[in-house]
């Protein structure tokens, strides 16, 4: 599904929903990785079934693209793109990134929740334009 997102915008506002656990507000900034960001709209809702890292939870999604532009460092709240999976990315902590990995957008709440979801359970990302 090709979502409609005025070009205008620069931060685009999208829920994330984590089963059992909520649902949470975000953006994807197109600074950061404008030309992932807009593949990534053609194909919402980005949906997977989470699993879990030290740092992260994450889920695959079927975009194959390399690395738009690599980060160094990983901060608390931000949704990231990593082409190796290829895997969104939501960290709820600090780490320094395996390779690769791309920041697209960031979290506005719920950071401190997401190291409840449990390995399997649904995770939903969808652009919150009203």
């Amino acid at each position: 599904m090709d979502v409609k997102v005025p070009h205008s915008l620069t931060r685009i506002p999208v829920k994330v929903y984590l089963e059992d656990v909520g649902e949470f507000r975000g953006e994807f900034i197109r600074f950061h990785a404008p030309s992932t960001i807009r593949e990534l709209l053609k194909l919402m809702p980005l949906e997977g079934f989470a699993a879990k890292w030290d740092y992260a939870v994450y889920f695959q999604v079927n975009l194959k693209r390399g690395a738009e532009k690599i980060i160094s460092k990983i901060s608390p709240g931000d949704i990231l793109y990593w082409p190796p999976g290829p895997y969104i990315v939501l960290a709820f902590r600090e780490s320094l990134p395996p390779a690769q990995i791309v920041k697209i957008g960031e979290m506005k709440e719920g950071v401190e929740e997401m190291f409840k979801i449990k390995h399997g359970s649904k995770i939903r990302i969808t652009v919150a334009i009203e």
